[in-house]
């Protein structure tokens, strides 16, 4: 948590430092992104609620959405009223849609994260492709990476009725979005064993899984065994 402590200082002494409002966002971006302390995550929501500000760097609709997400996936306090108040302050409709179907992913109990990937069983609920890709990657959110362990063999099923029912591109997102959050040597092993399983694969969807499998394999091949 010390090396968070230093990491997070840095980051918001950039934001102070920096002389254009694209750099102040950047640096503030990396902060949300990567914040894990308390008071780290307490300045996030104050800046989300707009008791505070960042001088120099406005926030727009989309801005504050990212910040209510990044919060609920660190179980920030009132998280739920997080979700809901951005929810309710959302004006874009499509924003507000999206945000909508993104928001089970976010949840901190189990089961609703379980029922947020079993909705994707079906094809009427994969139609919003982005929102789909967005949603599973909260679901595997680095965070969550023990628990969500439990979705890479089903996800990996999904992805040939996936290539046949979606976009040409679609595979890649969902493929990424179900990996990116895994370093674990287990999570490894649940991709090369479905691999290993799946004999008659088609090989452009073997080479779509190892490509998004390739960071997860480097980081838990590095990993204490």
């Amino acid at each position: 948590m010390a090396r968070s402590t230093t990491l997070e200082a840095s980051l918001r002494a950039g934001i102070t430092r920096a002389d254009t409002t694209s750099l102040k966002s950047a640096w503030f971006s990396t902060f949300r992104d990567d914040v894990l302390t308390s008071d780290g995550v307490s300045w996030l929501t104050r800046i989300w609620r707009r008791d505070e500000t960042v001088p120099g760097l406005p926030f727009v609709e989309t801005d504050e959405i990212t910040m209510a997400m990044e919060l609920a996936v660190r179980e920030a306090p009132g998280w739920q009223q997080i979700l809901q108040t951005q929810l309710d302050r959302t004006q874009n409709p499509d924003r507000k849609a999206r945000f909508a179907f993104v928001m089970p992913a976010l949840s901190a109990d189990p089961q609703v994260r379980a029922g947020a990937f079993d909705r994707f069983r079906q094809l009427e609920n994969r139609r919003r492709e982005p929102w789909v890709s967005e949603s599973l990657a909260y679901l595997n959110h680095p965070l969550r990476a023990i628990d969500s362990e439990r979705f890479i063999q089903p996800g990996l099923e999904l992805l040939a009725e996936i290539q046949r029912t979606g976009d040409i591109f679609f595979p890649s997102a969902w493929a990424g979005s179900l990996l990116w959050g895994h370093d674990s040597p287990r999570a490894a092993a649940d991709v090369r064993d479905f691999l290993a399983q799946q004999l008659q694969y088609p090989e452009r969807l073997r080479w779509t899984v190892l490509s998004a499998a390739d960071d997860l394999f480097r980081a838990a091949s590095f990993a204490p065994q």
